[in-house]
C-alpha cells in the first residue's frame, strides 16, 4: 500500500514530484523510480512530465507485475529439495512393473546420490558440473558409473513430469564406456566344466548349467524351477511344458520338454533332476551341507560358486586382462547356438530368451572376440 501524497503533489501521477528552485522562482519537476529510490529531471514542462511518468509507471509496474507472478509460479521448483524428487521418483517406481531387483539396485544408486548430492540440496540448483564431479570420481569403477548415470536420468525424467525441473541434466553428461572383461564362455569349456561337474559331489551344478544351456534362462530364474505349480510358482512344468515367468522383466516364456541343442533334451535334464531326494525344486541339494537339508532350494549365489568351482578346477583358460565366465555366461552361449541352429529364424534364439527386443538378443550373440571368423573362400 503506497503512502498519501502531499498535498502538493496531489494533482501528479504516482512516482511524479514537483520542486520549486527558489532562485529562479521555477518549478521543476522529477520522477522516482519505485523499484530502487533514484530520481530522474523531466524538466520545466508538467504535460510532458506527467505524460512520462504515465507511461513509466505503466510499464514498470507491467514487469513488477509479471516478475511477481514469475516467482510464485517458480517457488514449488526453487523449494524442491533432491530428497523429495528422489521420494516421488521410488513412489513412482513401485507403481510401474519393475523386478524387486531392479527396485532394490534403484533404491541403493538412488542414496548414493541423495548422500553425494546431499538431500536438501534443491534440485534447480544442481548443475551440469555437480553431475559429472560426482561420475568422475567412480572413473576406476565404470560399470557403476553407467548405472549410477543411468539412474539419475530416470530421476530427472520423473522430476521434469512434476514440473520441479525443466531439463535433464545427467542426459547432458557424456555416457561412460565400459569394457565388459569377462570372458565368453565356448562350447568347448562348458562340457569340460560339465563334465567335471557330473563326477562331483555336487551334481546339482551339472543339472542348472544344463538347464542353463537348454532353456537360455537366467540363474535368478533357473535356482526357482519348480516340478509342479504352486500359488507362488514363477517358473514350473506342467502338459509337457516349462513355464517361466522372467523374474527380471516378467517376459512369460514357455518353452517344449522336447526342445534340445548340443545333445542336451529338456525332457531328460528334467528326468535327470527327479532323482531319489524328495523336492519341489529341479536344482536342489542331494545331501545336507551347512545349514542346507536335502531337497533344499539350491540358491543362485550357491549356483554361482559352483559353476566357478568346477571351471576352477578344470583351468579355463582366458586371454590376459580378462575375467573368467561366469554361470551366466552359460545364457550368451545359449543363444549363440540358438542362432547358429536355426540360423534360418533368429527370432527363435530371441523368443527363448525372452527378449522383446532383438538388440538384446544381439548383445548376447557378440562373442567379444573370444572365436575366430571364418573366411570361406572359393
Amino acid at each position: 500500500m503506497t503512502c498519501p501524497r502531499k498535498l502538493g503533489n496531489k494533482d501528479l501521477p504516482m512516482n511524479l514530484y514537483r520542486k520549486l528552485d527558489s532562485r529562479t522562482e521555477k518549478t521543476y519537476y522529477t520522477y522516482r523510480d519505485p523499484r530502487n529510490g533514484k530520481e530522474h529531471g523531466f524538466g520545466t514542462d508538467k504535460e510532458k512530465a506527467v505524460i512520462t511518468a504515465h507511461a513509466l509507471n505503466s510499464q514498470i509496474y507491467h514487469e513488477m507485475k509479471e516478475a511477481k507472478i514469475a516467482a510464485i509460479v517458480s517457488l514449488k521448483t526453487k523449494s524442491t529439495t533432491f530428497e523429495e524428487v528422489l521420494k516421488r521418483h521410488l513412489e513412482l517406481c513401485e507403481k510401474r512393473e519393475l523386478s524387486k531387483n531392479t527396485k532394490r539396485a534403484k533404491l541403493g544408486l538412488g542414496n548414493i546420490w541423495a548422500v553425494r548430492l546431499g538431500k536438501k540440496t534443491i534440485i534447480s540448483e544442481i548443475s551440469v558440473r555437480d553431475i559429472v564431479e560426482i561420475l568422475n570420481s567412480y572413473d576406476d569403477r565404470p560399470r557403476m558409473k553407467q548405472a549410477l548415470r543411468s539412474d539419475a536420468i530416470d530421476i530427472w525424467k520423473d522430476a521434469i513430469e512434476e514440473g520441479w525441473v525443466k531439463d535433464n541434466i545427467p542426459a547432458m553428461t557424456r555416457a561412460p564406456s565400459v569394457k565388459v572383461k569377462r570372458s565368453r564362455l565356448s562350447i568347448e569349456d562348458f562340457i569340460r566344466i560339465h563334465n567335471e561337474a557330473k563326477s562331483s559331489s555336487k551334481p546339482w551344478v551339472a543339472r542348472s548349467m544344463e538347464l542353463a544351456l537348454v532353456t537360455a534362462q537366467r540363474r535368478e530364474d533357473i535356482g526357482v524351477f519348480e516340478f509342479r505349480k504352486s500359488k507362488t510358482s514363477t517358473s514350473w512344468i506342467e502338459d509337457d511344458n516349462l513355464f517361466v515367468i522372467q523374474s527380471k522383466t516378467g517376459t512369460r516364456v514357455c518353452i517344449p520338454l522336447s526342445t534340445s541343442i548340443n545333445g542336451f533334451v529338456l525332457s531328460d535334464i528334467v528326468k535327470a533332476c527327479r532323482d531319489n531326494t524328495m523336492s519341489k525344486w529341479l536344482v536342489h541339494h542331494q545331501r545336507e551341507h551347512g545349514n542346507s537339508k536335502r531337497g533344499n532350494q539350491v540358491f543362485v549365489d550357491t549356483i554361482s560358486k559352483g559353476f566357478a568351482e568346477m571351471r576352477d578346477k578344470v583351468g579355463v583358460v582366458v586371454e590376459e586382462g580378462k575375467e573368467p565366465p561366469s554361470f551366466h555366461e552359460i545364457r550368451s552361449l545359449a543363444i549363440r547356438l540358438y542362432t547358429k541352429l536355426y540360423s534360418a529364424n533368429p527370432a527363435i534364439a530371441q523368443a527363448i530368451a525372452g527378449h522383446k527386443d532383438a538388440s538384446t538378443t544381439d548383445l548376447y550373440r557378440d562373442v567379444r572376440g573370444s572365436e575366430w571368423i571364418q573366411v570361406k573362400v572359393g
